[in-house]
């Protein structure tokens, strides 16, 4: 696929972790060539700073993804990055604009039919990454640790590599991290307060989309690790959230009717 098969007003990712061995970069790079958007949202955690800074653990594969969003920004697109906990080094340039790639710890968005949302990571409002940063740390150590192991052991046994095991214990833990710090209702509630109508993070890979009591809308972007989740504008400011292996599996069906069936043989008849 390398022409833009799907077109929306705005596209908002998150949490990719370019540069671990659990960033699923095929499905990243698959999505990005496929979609057209006038808006760019990559909330946080694009690049995982806390593992790929250790020699060998950045690939070909991850740069690619970070030259295909670059080209995007060329021609015409306009992306805006808020850093996440894991590329927190990239908040030294909040408030920059690189070309047409702006940076900031938050930004304000307005969808087509006039919705205010607040686009933000999200790490500042779970405990475990404002208090417990060496915890979080070691955790994202573990869970790189076990997807090498069971990444191996697949392939080991001539199967194909799965991260179950390492999602399951990951998901586990982002569902304490909820527990505790009430994650979902602090984050929409300070939207609320700040006179937002929604707001749209990342952070505990978990994509949802839901209207709080008090109206206001909590869209969570998900993650490319474990579900490769987006959320959408569409031209017509209605927001959704889909999921890459559904939209995969429509494009290639498009893809399927778009190819000319043979023309039928011609068979000799004998006089």
């Amino acid at each position: 696929m390398t022409s833009p098969l799907l077109r929306y007003r705005a596209v908002f990712v998150s949490d990719f972790h370019l540069g671990t061995a659990a960033a699923q970069t095929e499905h990243i790079q698959q999505f990005l060539e496929s979609v057209e958007c006038d808006y760019l949202y990559l909330v946080g955690d694009i690049i995982d700073l806390w593992v790929s800074i250790k020699a060998g653990k950045w690939r070909q594969r991850d740069t690619n993804v970070i030259r295909t969003i670059l080209e995007k920004s060329e021609y015409g697109c306009r992306v805006f990055f808020t850093p996440g906990n894991h590329d927190a080094l990239f908040r030294k340039l909040n408030g920059a604009a690189l070309g047409n790639i702006r940076i900031d710890h938050d930004f304000t968005h307005i969808t087509a039919s006039g919705q205010r949302l607040l686009i933000v990571h999200g790490d500042l409002f779970d405990r475990s990454v404002t208090s417990l940063k060496p915890l979080a740390w070691s955790a994202a150590w573990c869970y790189e640790f076990l997807t090498v192991f069971m990444n191996w052991f697949h392939s080991f046994l001539h199967g194909k590599a799965e991260r179950r095991g390492g999602t399951q214990i990951k998901a586990k833990f982002k569902r304490l991290i909820q527990y505790f710090s009430s994650f979902q209702e602090h984050i929409t509630i300070d939207a609320k307060n700040k006179g937002y109508d929604g707001v749209v993070c990342g952070h505990i890979h978990k994509p949802k989309v839901e209207t709080h009591e008090k109206g206001t809308l909590y869209l969570n972007a998900g993650d490319w690790v474990e579900n490769c989740t987006v959320i959408v504008e569409h031209f017509d400011g209605r927001l959704e959230l889909l999921y890459w292996d559904q939209l995969r599996r429509e494009l290639e069906l498009d893809s399927l009717r778009l190819i000319p069936l043979p023309e039928p043989k011609q068979v000799a008849t004998q006089k």
